[in-house]
């Protein structure tokens, strides 16, 4: 039998560990803000008047639909989101209201300065080099699914 990585060295622990870090450091800035870290990430994928139907948003923020519907529900019940006519009447497309953009707006002038803050510590290559890396790690990894 091969022996196992050291647990230290395993790339889904390195992976949890990493995004555990990384959204330490944005978690009491959205908190304060009024939102969760996956509502928050609704909203940024809404924000510049982008309009999603529900299964793109849910995809692109890396969502299940259940928990996706239930943050809906509570950003339409804050005035942060709204429904917007669909020509596929059996989509639900969302969009951010006015309230939601200043939200964002806000919140994002923040999540900026840490973005930066991180960059500056890591280093500009670096970090660009980490997305590349793991965006192609995903889709070689989806690609064989």
């Amino acid at each position: 039998m091969a022996e196992a990585p050291r647990y230290d060295d395993s790339l889904t622990i390195a992976l949890l560990r990493a995004r555990e870090a990384v959204t330490a450091q944005f978690r009491d800035h959205v908190a304060a803000g009024g939102l969760t870290l996956t509502q928050w990430r609704v909203v940024r994928a809404l924000a510049g008047g982008t309009e999603l139907d529900t299964t793109t948003l849910a995809h692109r923020c890396v969502i299940l639909a259940p928990s996706l519907t239930r943050i809906i529900k509570t950003l339409e019940g804050r005035g942060l989101i709204e429904k917007v006519p669909a020509r596929d009447r059996r989509q639900r497309v969302v969009r951010l209201t006015a309230d939601g953009e200043a939200m964002f707006t806000e919140m994002w002038a923040v999540s900026k300065t840490k973005y930066a803050a991180i960059e500056a510590a890591f280093g500009r290559a670096e970090m660009h080099n980490l997305v590349e890396t793991l965006n192609r790690l995903r889709a070689v990894l989806e690609e064989d699914v």
